[in-house]
């Protein structure tokens, strides 16, 4: 006696496709759509994984048969070998293109803006010599000394107003900073930028001035606000 076949997949599915047309509208009905639609399904994938591992066969034979006319043929090796050395080489180079690109970026947004700043106060601070300055930063001597020679330590308040000038003025922060000795506003015109970027309410300003720098040389005390180098209110009432 013959042991009874187990259906196959297409079988199964032919069945339970006849009987959805016979079984009247309503919750078994659904539930066949629902296990035909199923199979469609697994039937497909089935193929596409087919097709895949049919793919990568042939991949496989046609790299094993590029191997073997590298082994039988010198001029074919050569030429193969040549054009997977020229691929090497091309991602080496193009791996180094995108390193040097984002250490670049992080030299120039995060080191470049305050490398006067951290030379002078290597040199003030932590009494490094100009020499050793200029080696680790791999700058010139000449180049460590034009900075010390031209940029000064000051200290700034960042005021702010909320009612009237005068009593109306509130501080706001008080920061030490290096800057060029011939324009220390410029210390003014990036703590209000800072200010207004994280205050936006503020950037609608009126006619008075809502911001208030007070630079001063720096100094161990502090200082009166009459004692102030420069003193830069935003907006600039002149320019009214």
């Amino acid at each position: 006696m013959s042991k009874p076949t187990e259906p196959t997949v297409a079988e199964l599915r032919a069945d339970l496709a006849e009987r959805i047309e016979s079984e009247p509208p309503g919750m078994s009905a659904s539930m066949l759509r629902a296990v035909v639609d199923m199979l469609d399904d697994w039937q497909a994938e089935r193929a596409q994984r087919t097709r895949d591992r049919e793919e990568a066969l042939s991949d496989r034979s046609r790299h094993r048969e590029t191997e073997q006319r590298w082994l039988t043929d010198p001029e074919t090796g050569g030429r193969y070998a040549g054009s997977a050395l020229a691929g090497f080489a091309a991602g080496a180079a193009l791996d180094r293109l995108r390193e040097a690109g984002r250490a670049r970026k992080v030299w120039e947004n995060r080191y470049k803006p305050i490398m006067s700043e951290i030379i002078y106060y290597a040199r003030h601070r932590a009494r490094v010599p100009a020499a050793d300055i200029a080696e680790e930063l791999d700058v010139s001597e000449g180049y460590v000394y034009r900075i010390l020679r031209t940029h000064a330590e000051y200290e700034y308040r960042l005021d702010v107003r909320d009612g009237a000038p005068g009593p109306g003025w509130r501080s706001f922060e008080s920061v030490d900073v290096v800057a060029p000795t011939n324009e220390p506003e410029v210390i003014a015109y990036r703590a209000i930028k800072e200010y207004l970027a994280t205050h936006p309410e503020h950037a609608d300003h009126e006619s008075e001035p809502r911001l208030r720098v007070l630079i001063w040389t720096a100094a161990a005390e502090e200082q009166p606000d009459v004692k102030a180098v420069r003193t830069v209110l935003w907006p600039d009432p002149d320019d009214q």
